[in-house]
């Protein structure tokens, strides 16, 4: 069979579609996500060694960074020693490798960012991101202060430090009140079955009979949530919320929102920013997204499980963000709302790129639902 010039074959491995011979993407990130979660104690002290040695050596993290990136995000190691290579060599870039730096590093860079004479808006802009990833009072102290007073430097950047601080999954209003924008634990979607996801407290792609006014496609429940699960106390919502949109619209458009009750209603209160007028999802793609089997995990994972190209879709936890991160304002109290969920698309939707992100406002009831491709 072939499908616009290509043979499709079947994954060795999960019988999915795809155009070439071997396993799909989803599975080969499953391999190495389980070769990573079976290594011991002693083999990935050796592996955060072979990045200080990277580091050390050349002052990048190049050769080493998908290892890196993997360790963090699956098995949540102390990036200490990392941070101490990388603080002598200058490099700022990932900030995650600033997570666990010791305080006298973190107060280094504070004084870095106190100067008036940065130069370089990026190494400006890397540093704000380590600080934030690492978090902690000394560090909201100095943004809240960055903010009210201003260094030159902030003219040559796009974004207040309090954006900056929603990296690390926090930020601050305009009194210098500490916010969250992401909830601490992590739950994965995992592949299940029909069967089993009718039990699941949390669903994603659930069909609705309501029509998009702007392109004609149907309105799909995005992800379904039921915090009610024991699994999902975290959350702080006590009934079933529904996040709903237009799968297609979402796509063009930087604002959709819904209001929901916790007995599962649902209402879009806003879109009408999106100009698409042709519905590319049709009917077969609504039909597919609502007949995926993702379920949601039994145990929770590493906050930062899903913060990767194919970290998959999951719920709590920090998100891949493909461009940058994106923290809404509630449009009903202007305040930042909270991440909630990301939605791999391809794992629901086949052929399709980047990821749909959900954020919550529990003081007003409203979802925000966004998307990203390259």
């Amino acid at each position: 069979m072939e499908k616009m010039g290509r043979i499709v074959q079947q994954c060795k491995q999960c019988g999915r579609e795809i155009y070439f011979d071997g396993i799909c993407i989803t599975c080969r990130t499953e391999n190495e996500r389980n070769e990573i979660l079976a290594l011991s104690q002693d083999e990935m002290d050796a592996a955060i060694q072979k990045i200080c040695d990277e580091i050390e050596e050349s002052g990048e993290l190049d050769k080493e960074s998908d290892l890196f990136t993997k360790l963090l995000n699956y098995r949540d190691i102390n990036t200490e020693k990392i941070a101490k290579a990388a603080f002598e060599k200058q490099l700022f870039y990932p900030g995650e490798i600033y997570k666990d730096a010791p305080d006298e590093i973190i107060r280094a860079m504070i004084e870095m960012l106190e100067q008036d004479n940065i130069d370089l808006p990026l190494l400006v802009s890397y540093l704000l991101v380590c600080l934030a990833i690492h978090g902690g009072e000394d560090v909201f102290s100095s943004f809240v202060e960055l903010e009210k007073h201003p260094r030159k430097w902030r003219e040559k950047i796009h974004a207040n430090p309090s954006d900056y601080a929603t990296y690390g999954g926090w930020s601050f209003d305009g009194d210098g009140n500490a916010l969250k924008t992401n909830f601490e634990k992590c739950y994965p979607m995992v592949k299940g079955t029909l069967e089993e996801k009718k039990h699941s407290p949390v669903k994603i792609g659930g069909r609705t009979n309501e029509k998009c006014p702007h392109c004609g496609g149907t309105r799909v429940n995005l992800m379904e949530v039921d915090g009610r699960d024991s699994r999902l106390q975290f959350l702080g919502i006590d009934g079933v919320i529904k996040a709903k949109c237009c799968p297609n619209c979402v796509m063009y458009s930087d604002d959709n929102f819904c209001r929901y009750t916790i007995n599962g209603e649902s209402e879009v209160i806003l879109d009408e920013n999106s100009q698409q007028m042709e519905d590319f999802v049709e009917d077969a793609g609504v039909e597919k997204l609502d007949s995926n089997t993702y379920i949601l995990g039994d145990k929770p994972v590493p906050p930062r499980y899903a913060a990767d190209w194919e970290g998959g879709s999951a719920i709590g936890g920090f998100a891949f963000w493909i461009q940058d991160c994106v923290i809404k304002s509630c449009p009903d109290c202007k305040k930042p709302m909270k991440y909630l969920a990301q939605i791999q698309w391809d794992t629901v939707l086949d052929g399709w790129e980047g990821n749909a992100y959900i954020e919550i406002c529990k003081d007003c009831n409203v979802i925000a639902v966004l998307h990203q491709q390259t």
